[in-house]
C-alpha cells in the first residue's frame, strides 16, 4: 500500500511541476517534510545506507544524529544537508615531538638515526668491515662459472 502511495504522490508532484524534475523534487521533499507516510515509504529503500552511513560517522567521531535537533541541523532547504570533511591531521613541529618524546621518559635528537626495534645503531667500525665482505661475497658470486 505505501509502495502505490508513493508512486501516486511521485507523479502528483511530477504533474504539478509540469515537467521540471527540479520542481517535481522539491515539491515532493516539502510534502514529504509534512507527510510521514510519504518520507517513510520514500526512504525505506534507502534505510540501510542511512543508518550505516550514521554508524560509519559516530564510529570515526564525527558529528551525532542524535544531537542535531532541528535548530542544529544544517540549513540547505529541505533535505539538503552538506557532508562534512573530517580535519586534516595536524603536523607536529619539532619542539612538539621533543616535548612528547621527554615526557616519555627519552630524548631524541635530530642529528641521530632511529632505533629501530630497540637495536642500538651499528658501530662505524663494523660497517667497513662488513662491507668489505659484502663486496667480496659479490664479486666471489659475480665470476664466471667453467
Amino acid at each position: 500500500m505505501s509502495e502505490t502511495y508513493v508512486t501516486m504522490k511521485i507523479r502528483e508532484a511530477m504533474a504539478q511541476a509540469q515537467g521540471s524534475r527540479a520542481q517535481a523534487q522539491r515539491i515532493l521533499m516539502a510534502w514529504a517534510l509534512a507527510d510521514e507516510q510519504l518520507m517513510r515509504g520514500l526512504c525505506k529503500p534507502f534505510l540501510k545506507g542511512i543508518t550505516g552511513a550514521a554508524i560509519e560517522r559516530a564510529y570515526r567521531g564525527g558529528p551525532a544524529l542524535s544531537s542535531m535537533t532541528p535548530a542544529a541541523a544544517p540549513s540547505g532547504g529541505a533535505g539538503g544537508g552538506t557532508s562534512r570533511r573530517a580535519p586534516a591531521p595536524q603536523r607536529l613541529t619539532q619542539a612538539q615531538l621533543d616535548a612528547i618524546v621527554a615526557r616519555m621518559g627519552g630524548t631524541r635528537l635530530a642529528n641521530q638515526p632511529p632505533i629501530l626495534n630497540g637495536a642500538p645503531p651499528p658501530k662505524s667500525e663494523g660497517t667497513v668491515k662488513q662491507a668489505a665482505s659484502v663486496k667480496a661475497l659479490a664479486a666471489a658470486f659475480h665470476r664466471k662459472k667453467f
